[in-house]
């Protein structure tokens, strides 16, 4: 089972049709239509009844939706909870040189004003 087929069965779900489905997820029909067969396959059961003039969900259809919400609500959660530490984590500064500069290095930064958090803890 993967996410995008959880994705688009939702879609299809709110939909119910596959076209307007295929349109919002700006796919095509056809690989929407062939991931929910995939996700059914591995389910064992058919989610919707299609006939020609309507898409239903079928009774595991209408259980299944609460759960791929979740899923997928839960995805986005992580998604955000890892941008999160990944913005908050602190900057850092390296700067590569060669041994050549010495004392030179170590007069120039001193001039920089740099915050504390990037001041060096140890001798350049």
């Amino acid at each position: 089972m993967e996410f995008r087929q959880l994705r688009y069965f939702v879609t299809v779900a709110e939909e119910l049709h596959f076209g307007r489905a295929a349109e919002r997820l700006h796919i095509v029909q056809p690989a929407v239509s062939q991931q929910i067969r995939r996700l059914e396959r591995e389910l064992g059961v058919e989610l919707f009844d299609r006939s020609p003039r309507c898409v239903t969900l079928t009774g595991a259809g209408i259980r299944f939706l609460p759960e791929a919400r979740a899923v997928l609500a839960a995805a986005a959660r992580a998604r955000a909870a890892v941008r999160t530490a990944r913005s908050a984590a602190p900057a850092s500064l390296r700067l590569g040189t060669s041994a050549g500069l010495g004392d030179h290095l170590d007069r120039l930064m001193g001039r920089i004003a740099l915050p504390r958090a990037l001041r060096p803890s140890a001798s350049w």
